[in-house]
């Protein structure tokens, strides 16, 4: 039997303290990522699938317009040669002038190979929805972890403690656990395409965890540490609504009053 049991990428020697060492411990890095999906992630690709959130993202788009210019490039200098190969062997000769008329035929051939890969990397991209939006909650997170790590190196530039520090690591420790057993639970239920019950252990941890974030919510939303707490418990909720596309109605995660 396989375990499908959440990998632990909890910081050594248990949950995280407070400091700006420990928040290090608490990012997902890039080997985490693809580790956890099973495919190597970028911010525009998920293996041969495009991230459609690009296209929300202007400087993304660009990037992904010179993407597509450079494997049109590239289909050209592979298809007009093939094309001009296959002609003189067609026609029997290589007299220039009967050579470029089958020029047209490469580039038509390269841009229909070039929208072809595209069409299927968008169609992928259709199909892993989920993981997308979960990808964007990851980058969401991080840059919680960034706003902390400024806020306590201001504090301690003050020559004070960060105030409620260790409550906000814990936190940030139970949203990261919350995006780990997400991103787990997609890549499961993406290899295998019915339900596996072992999966229900990981929807348990990840509504305690919502149940504890908002445990240590405050009354000043107004704080520093009750607006990140705010946005830790959103990235929760987000991935809770994410998961729960993925399964059949009878185990719908139940929403947290």
């Amino acid at each position: 039997m396989p375990n499908f049991e959440s990998p632990n990428f909890d910081p050594p020697g248990g949950p995280p303290e407070s400091s700006l060492g420990s928040l290090d411990n608490l990012r997902l890095s890039q080997a985490d990522i693809d580790r956890l999906t099973g495919l190597d992630i970028s911010e525009r690709s998920m293996g041969r699938a495009a991230r459609l959130s690009l296209f929300r993202q202007p400087r993304q788009i660009l990037g992904w317009g010179l993407t597509v210019v450079l494997a049109l490039g590239v289909a050209l200098v592979l298809s007009i040669p093939v094309v001009l190969v296959l002609a003189r062997s067609l026609t029997g000769t290589a007299e220039t002038e009967t050579m470029l008329r089958y020029v047209p035929v490469g580039v038509v051939s390269a841009i229909a190979l070039t929208a072809a890969w595209q069409g299927y990397a968008l169609y992928r991209g259709r199909q892993l929805l989920t993981l997308d939006h979960l990808l964007t909650e990851v980058s969401r997170y991080h840059e919680m972890l960034t706003a902390v790590e400024v806020y306590c190196e201001l504090a301690m530039a003050r020559g004070s403690q960060p105030a409620q520090i260790d409550a906000i690591v814990e936190a940030l420790h139970l949203t990261r656990e919350n995006l780990v057993n997400g991103l787990t639970s997609e890549r499961v239920m993406r290899k295998h395409q019915r339900f596996i019950a072992q999966r229900q252990a990981l929807f348990n941890r990840m509504e305690q965890n919502l149940s504890a974030l908002q445990a240590l919510q405050v009354v000043d939303a107004a704080s520093t540490y009750g607006t990140l707490l705010n946005d830790a418990l959103q990235i929760g909720v987000q991935v809770q609504k994410e998961m729960s596309t993925l399964r059949p109605q009878s185990f719908k995660i139940h929403s947290i009053e």
